[in-house]
């Protein structure tokens, strides 16, 4: 086993083993001082974890040190291109999960830290009065469906809110598509009841407005194993994610695959700050800045067409990383 592999064990197992002592929710974990910033800067979150990553910190560090020989063995990317204002989106919006904020204009407060014009508007209900709140953002796409969805946020039907939504849009131009999130993530492969569903709600999305697309979320991990191509004549893009921080290594590979998987289609790299496959806790700086860093060159080679920070409950809970990626994108 390489040390990788046995430092990504130990840590997966003791995140399991965190997990059943300290009864938390996925995602409900942040460093040290979490609480103390909240009560200063978003009073309505709720309490999370703070002492679940002090517990996990030796085998977190070990992992950090295993993953940086890793990066060092690398050959490192090219300079690529800037991470354009136009191609950077924020991924956010109010939910009491995953330590989210309440706030109505939490994505909107976060866009200003990052300076992200683009945003990705989720969990909340789609309603005119939430969109009108982030009518500033030059592009918006809205979350059309009820997986991950806070609760009672979505009344109708996925159909019913694809529908609003494209009616919204001839209202507030701003409004450029619709999000599936976790689009077939609870599902072994593409199912027949997953075709249908994805195909009404883009026929609903583009009912009152033809020029609005629809992009689904995919993770890493489901690339090689399900049979995508059954939903491609109704997608117009993806949204790639890495559950597992350590996968970040075979970046250009796996955005290669997930092309070859949606031929055509526009692909926005996700990037997050917390790691929930691996660790549950921040991602490691060194991968953020390696995928960033990698996120360049893709651009250049215009093999992804964005990058999707999922940032406006993290940077609280995960200072460090945050303030990496705001650094990074400033010295575009």
């Amino acid at each position: 086993m390489s040390e990788l592999a046995e430092a990504r064990k130990k840590l997966f197992d003791r995140q399991e083993e965190l997990h059943k002592v300290l009864h938390i929710g996925l995602g409900e974990t942040a460093s040290c001082g979490y609480n103390r910033r909240c009560a200063v800067s978003d009073p309505g979150r709720k309490i999370i974890c703070e002492e679940y990553f002090q517990q996990l910190r030796p085998e977190y560090d070990a992992f950090a040190e295993a993953v940086r020989g890793e990066i060092a063995r690398k050959t490192p990317f090219a300079p690529g291109v800037p991470i354009a204002e136009d191609d950077l989106w924020l991924w956010g919006g109010p939910t009491p999960e995953w330590g989210g904020s309440p706030d109505p204009d939490t994505l909107m407060k976060t866009a200003r830290y990052l300076d992200a014009q683009n945003g990705i508007y989720v969990y909340g209900p789609t309603s005119a009065e939430m969109v009108a709140r982030h009518r500033a953002m030059k592009k918006l796409l809205v979350m059309v469906t009820s997986t991950c969805r806070a609760p009672g946020q979505q009344p109708e039907s996925d159909e019913e809110c694809a529908e609003k939504l494209g009616r919204l849009s001839l209202e507030y131009p701003n409004i450029a598509g619709g999000m599936m999130d976790d689009m077939t993530a609870a599902l072994e492969n593409v199912t027949p009841e997953k075709i249908t569903q994805v195909s009404k709600v883009e026929k609903a999305l583009k009912k009152h407005n033809p020029s609005l697309k629809l992009f689904g979320v995919v993770y890493n991990h489901e690339l090689g194993k399900k049979d995508f191509s059954p939903l491609q004549p109704f997608l117009d893009g993806v949204s790639l994610w890495f559950w597992y921080q350590e996968e970040l290594l075979e970046l250009a590979e796996r955005v290669e695959l997930c092309r070859k998987n949606f031929p055509g289609k526009k692909l926005l790299l996700g990037v997050f700050l917390h790691d929930y496959g691996t660790a549950d806790a921040g991602t490691l700086p060194e991968l953020l800045l390696h995928q960033l860093r990698g996120a360049r060159q893709l651009l250049a080679e215009k093999k992804i067409g964005g990058v999707i920070i999922l940032g406006d409950r993290e940077i609280l809970k995960w200072p460090e990383q945050a303030a990496v990626v705001k650094g990074f994108l400033a010295a575009r």
